[in-house]
């Protein structure tokens, strides 16, 4: 009866455990299990041993964490300071340098949001450099790398209020509009294979579509003309040959592919939750989602689909 008793308070000590961690918000050492909230696009570093993704803390902020392949190894790389002032810490975006030691991301430090690198592996408190110049109103956010430079591309609201692209060196120089209309540019994300094309979304033709952009000829190709739906958040495979993205085409958001040219539209996900914003591997044997707002991986045919994180219920 004494052994039992001594049982049943190890167990509900143990419970309390798990939930002080659940509930802890954005503290942590490495080992610590928490439940995640994610937003928006991953990015996988390009040894394929991390995912870092954006996540909502206890301060309502988003902040960045790196997890490995398989959902294990919780890192968070933009801790809380725990002082009043918010304006210091967090951030979103993430998108790891080719040779993974830096990530690039959307954080509002200071001011308004901009484009800034911390360490990939360590984050911003062994590195926080600003990228882009600070600005009145207006936010810098979305970024990719250029495939083999030292430079960004990103969309930026500066300084007319809507979306356009833009490309900048990692050391602040080189600023340029590469598309400025009067639509809503997103998402870019070059060729990994030739960096004259750059792949992102567009409601220029009315409703949001995939476009390519060739920067040679300052060419633009709707790729999805022919869709009345949403086709968001493109990514293109390591190799080139195929773009995926997501698309309310199937009824709720899923996880679509196609050629660079826009034919062999292929279905990846069918299900009844919400798939969205897919990355790949940079070996391109899987492919990296979100499902409800938790980080998902699955194989670029859309098949063995794995749950990296959970929420709490």
């Amino acid at each position: 009866m004494r052994l039992s008793r001594y049982l049943r308070v190890a167990v509900v000590l143990a419970v309390l455990a798990v939930v002080v961690v659940i509930i802890g918000g954005c503290g942590g050492a490495d080992s610590t299990t928490v439940r995640q909230n994610i937003s928006e696009r991953c990015s996988i570093s390009p040894d394929n041993n991390r995912i870092a993704f954006a996540s909502y803390g206890a301060t309502g902020l988003l902040y960045l964490w790196s997890i490995t392949e398989k959902g294990g190894a919780m890192r968070i790389l933009t801790p809380s300071d725990n002082d009043d002032d918010l304006t210091d810490e967090g951030g979103w975006h993430p998108a790891y340098s080719p040779d993974g030691e830096l990530i690039a991301m959307a954080a509002r430090r200071g001011g308004s949001p901009s484009i800034w690198l911390i360490d990939g592996p360590n984050g911003d408190r062994s590195l926080l450099q600003r990228v882009t110049p600070e600005g009145a109103t207006g936010l810098d956010e979305m970024p990719n790398w250029h495939p083999t430079d030292d430079a960004l591309v990103y969309a930026s609201t500066r300084p007319d209020g809507n979306y356009d692209i833009r490309t900048i060196n990692t050391d602040a120089t080189g600023l340029t509009e590469l598309i400025a209309t009067t639509a809503e540019e997103k998402w870019p994300c070059y060729n990994p294979t030739d960096d004259d094309e750059v792949v992102y979304q567009s409601d220029a033709a009315g409703n949001t579509d995939i476009w390519v952009y060739t920067i040679s000829t300052t060419t633009a190709t709707n790729l999805t003309a022919t869709s009345p739906f949403r086709d968001e958040a493109p990514s293109w495979s390591p190799d080139g040959n195929t773009i995926v993205f997501h698309s309310d085409r199937g009824g709720d958001f899923d996880i679509w592919s196609m050629a660079p040219d826009g034919s062999g539209l292929t279905q990846l996900t069918d299900d009844g939750r919400s798939d969205g914003y897919p990355v790949w591997k940079a070996d391109g044997s899987r492919i990296i989602f979100t499902r409800n707002r938790e980080v998902w991986s699955m194989n670029p045919d859309g098949s063995d689909p794995k749950q990296l994180t959970r929420r709490p219920i």
